[in-house]
């Protein structure tokens, strides 16, 4: 799947013109507290570090601010439920963002390593790493706050090639299902790739075709939008870089 995709939008990728999209309102959980009250907690504990129990209790807010935004965006994605009950914990929370292209590679095991010297090793954090730390989860809720909207309002996409075909994405949160419809006029090519987990066998081994889609259906936004090119948008498919 993922080579036939990459081909396609390798050939026509220059060729693609925005062509309307829509969506709607999507379920969303509710928190009492959101991932940006604990990046204001651990900015508060900075803001008046004096001993180690400060920086310890702004790395824990750092680590809750995470964790609570990965939750929000499974919720929006309608895979909280499956994470659970499967029992995929942050490692593979994570994972579904490297592979969707969510989020740098480099920058999640920078979290990582921060979260283990806290959890396994009992280290209390230097004030250098924390803000570092600070910086890095700063980034990573904005990001995902970003990412909101394409699975809503922009959850529908279509664009034309200038030479005649299409390219169509969906994301409906039913399922959770993921829908890329390809068509090319002059050879006659249509194809259609989704990934329903509600209808799904092998759920776990369905998530990376899920990813690899939602990777797909979050750079043609970005591409519709303007904010990247068709250079960068083949490189992000590929996984050569993750913007």
């Amino acid at each position: 799947m993922e080579k036939e995709i990459v081909a396609f939008f390798e050939k026509y990728v220059e060729e693609l013109e925005g062509d309307g999209g829509m969506g709607g309102e999507i379920n969303l959980p509710y928190f009492e507290l959101l991932p940006r009250d604990f990046v204001e907690f651990a900015e508060r504990d900075l803001r008046t570090i004096s001993s180690s129990h400060s920086l310890v209790n702004a790395t824990s807010n750092l680590k809750r601010a995470v964790d609570c935004q990965l939750d929000f965006l499974l919720c929006a994605l309608n895979l909280d439920n499956l994470y659970r009950e499967k029992r995929l914990g942050v490692d593979r929370k994570l994972g579904l963002l490297k592979k969707a292209g969510i989020f740098r590679s480099r920058s999640i095991e920078k979290l990582n390593t921060f979260r283990n010297r806290l959890e396994h090793h009992y280290e209390v954090p230097k004030i250098e790493d924390v803000e570092v730390y600070f910086d890095l989860v700063a980034a990573f809720v904005n990001v995902i706050e970003a990412t909101i909207p394409a699975l809503g309002f922009g959850a529908q996409l279509s664009m034309k090639i200038s030479n005649g075909g299409s390219v169509s994405t969906e994301f409906t949160q039913e399922g959770p299902k993921l829908t890329l419809h390809l068509e090319e006029d002059a050879s006659g090519y249509k194809k259609t790739f989704e990934v329903d987990l509600s209808a799904s066998l092998n759920v776990i081994e369905n998530l990376e075709a899920f990813a690899f889609l939602l990777r797909t259906h979050l750079l043609l936004k970005k591409l519709d939008e303007s904010a990247i090119g068709a250079r960068h948008f083949i490189n992000s498919l590929k996984g050569e870089v993750q913007i």
